[in-house]
């Protein structure tokens, strides 16, 4: 029997919170029950041996190709033929180089690619702090096949100030049904109220631009039909902040309807005009998606169980959830998972926790006794499933992660002509493995064709 036990937080434990850009409080959507079983073993498949081989050429980032296929894409910066630095997007294969696109980008700026939900084209975000943009390569795409945004750090424009935030606020790119979107996630809330803000992407015309911004209110459930609970609702509301939270992760499968992203926020409260308030923190999950009008909508489930461990060597791990790194979101077919931590106050460190959040009946299930979760462990995206990774002795030790019977996951080791020092995740199984002295190598993780 294990010698750890969750207590359940008795402040809004399992809080579940609902919006969308037009209404509040109505019932989940329909959630399409999938029948399909994860597999326990995992398999290495090589897509390009070699990326960035040109002199002077160093690769920024991976992303998949949108499908299983042989193919993936690179971000690569290198000088160009003026002597100047420029950016590339490279497709490649086996076989090398099948396509590059010189991308109009400052070669100084933060980059990052985004795989898309499509084969044949991926999407590149910049991110500095006031200019904020996105591209969309297509080369297959005759009349556009590089096709950019305006300037984007003016969203969102209809929500207040982000508190800390210096005038601007975290942004992300992801995929809804309806196309592109960007969403935006505060820094800090003031009250009981955390927004996330929605914009979709138009990408029809001969520049990406900005539609209508969708405020998403998710606050602690609270019954306001009379005048007294009414008033008891605000107070509750204006006695609950969050002095900081943090996007932890976002889902790397853009072809699902349901984009999940993760999040940790710290927590003070007061009660009756105390005024020393009760701290505490949870992560918490939102799922971004589309209401029936095609209007984005989503849901907030927040996990706040303590976790208590009675073994002695971790005597000193705080008993609530951290924003400390290794942290992570993931998907397979029949449930969202997150790995966060607690923080190990002597002798300093971290206690990695895995939790999982099932499609049907959802309900966190907390799993970190059930799997090795060493303190530098990373959950990595397959196709529709999950495995979790890390490098020992610059190889890279794996473990194809079998949620419904841990003890039957299938672990291997993965090593190359020159030590692993790091791996990038380009998601949907694709992956670059940053090398000691050599080139990068860009691999997809799958399971075994055949196997269980």
């Amino acid at each position: 029997m294990s010698a750890s036990r969750l207590a359940a937080r008795s402040i809004v434990p399992g809080l579940v919170a609902l919006a969308s850009a037009g209404c509040q409080g109505e019932g989940l959507p329909d959630i399409p029950l999938k029948l399909s079983k994860n597999c326990n073993d995992v398999e290495v498949v090589v897509l390009a041996a070699r990326v960035g081989t040109g002199e002077g050429e160093e690769v920024l980032d991976v992303a998949a190709d949108g499908t299983l296929g042989g193919t993936a894409w690179v971000l690569v910066r290198r000088p160009s033929a003026s002597g100047q630095d420029e950016v590339v997007v490279q497709r490649v294969a086996a076989r090398g180089v099948e396509h590059e696109t010189v991308l109009p980008a400052s070669p100084a700026a933060t980059l990052h690619l985004q795989p898309a939900p499509d084969a044949g084209e991926v999407w590149v975000m910049q991110s500095e702090r006031g200019d904020t943009r996105v591209w969309r390569v297509a080369p297959d795409d005759l009349v556009r096949p590089v096709l950019g945004s305006s300037e984007l750090s003016a969203f969102p424009s209809a929500g207040p100030p982000c508190p800390d935030c210096d005038d601007d606020w975290p942004r992300r790119l992801f995929f809804l049904p309806t196309g592109p979107a960007l969403v935006a996630l505060p820094l800090a809330s003031a009250d009981a109220a955390l927004v996330v803000w929605v914009t979709d992407l138009d990408a029809s015309g001969s520049l990406i631009t900005p539609r209508a911004e969708h405020r998403l209110n998710f606050e602690p459930p609270c019954d306001d039909s009379t005048p007294e609970a009414a008033a008891y609702c605000e107070d509750l509301r204006m006695s609950l902040r969050y002095p900081s939270v943090s996007l932890l992760g976002l889902q790397q499968d853009p072809r699902q309807a349901t984009t999940t992203l993760l999040g940790h926020r710290t927590r003070s409260q007061t009660y009756d005009g105390q005024p020393f308030p009760i701290e505490s923190a949870d992560v918490f999950m939102v799922e971004l998606q589309v209401d029936a009008e095609g209007t984005p909508a989503g849901v907030l489930r927040s996990y706040a169980d303590f976790y208590i461990d009675e073994r002695p060597e971790l005597g000193a791990v705080t008993p609530e959830p951290s924003a400390l790194a290794p942290y992570g979101v993931a998907i397979d077919r029949v449930a969202t998972y997150g790995l966060f931590t607690n923080e190990i106050r002597e002798p300093p460190g971290l206690f990695p926790r895995l939790v999982r959040l099932p499609s049907i009946d959802p309900e966190f299930i907390e799993m970190t006794d059930e799997v090795v979760l060493p303190d530098d462990i990373v959950l990595l995206q397959l196709d529709r499933d999950i495995a979790l990774g890390r490098l020992e002795s610059g190889a890279w030790a794996l473990t194809k992660l079998f949620p419904d019977d841990p003890d039957q996951s299938g672990t291997r080791v993965y090593e190359t002509d020159a030590p692993i020092e790091e791996i990038i995740s380009g998601g949907i199984g694709t992956f670059m493995l940053r090398k000691q002295d050599a080139p990068p190598e860009v691999v997809r993780l799958r399971c075994p064709e055949g196997g269980t």
